[in-house]
């Protein structure tokens, strides 16, 4: 189960032909697998299993309808999918090596811009991300969430950091 769908995906963070079996089975792969990253790293790992079989029960529970739809949570999962689905995108795999295809009466461009808008909207929105320990009493807020890459010598979580176009 997904918390969003390749319909998410418009405006900034448009994917081209999504009509396209074969893009939307991309960028399915793309949601199956970068969503319960984000997830785990944003609400931590008991919230988000929490989360996960709220949402798997009948009726829903109305703090987790709350969580998916009222809060800034599709957004950033979208501007992070999108990240990673642009990045990939940037060359195509084939047998002997990764190559960039060739276009008729159009020009390849760099999409490196996109991408760190993308992200960096992610992060300003994780940062924000804030609950109510009462009404979600596994949500362990990130402290260090304002801060850059390292917070006293520990590591910060990749989805709090912010990129600029050399460290792409």
């Amino acid at each position: 189960m997904s918390i969003i769908t390749i319909s998410d995906f418009k405006g900034e963070q448009s994917i081209a032909q999504t009509s396209n079996a074969g893009v939307i089975e991309s960028t399915q792969i793309f949601i199956d697998k970068y969503e319960k990253k984000f997830l785990k790293s944003l609400l931590g790992n008991a919230l988000y299993i929490d989360f996960v079989n709220g949402l798997l029960q009948d009726p829903i529970d109305q703090k987790w309808i709350e969580l998916r739809d009222e809060t800034d949570l599709k957004d950033m999962l979208v501007n992070y999918i999108y990240y990673w689905y642009d990045r990939n995108k940037t060359t195509t795999t084939n047998g002997v090596s990764e190559t960039k295809g060739k276009t008729e009466n159009s020009v390849v461009v760099n999409n490196i811009d996109k991408q760190v808008r993308s992200w960096n909207e992610m992060v300003d929105m994780a940062r924000l991300f804030d609950l109510s320990t009462a009404t979600y009493p596994n949500f362990v807020r990130q402290h260090w969430r304002n801060y850059s890459y390292w917070y006293f010598g520990c590591r910060v979580d990749e989805i709090f950091y912010k990129i600029t176009r050399s460290n792409i």
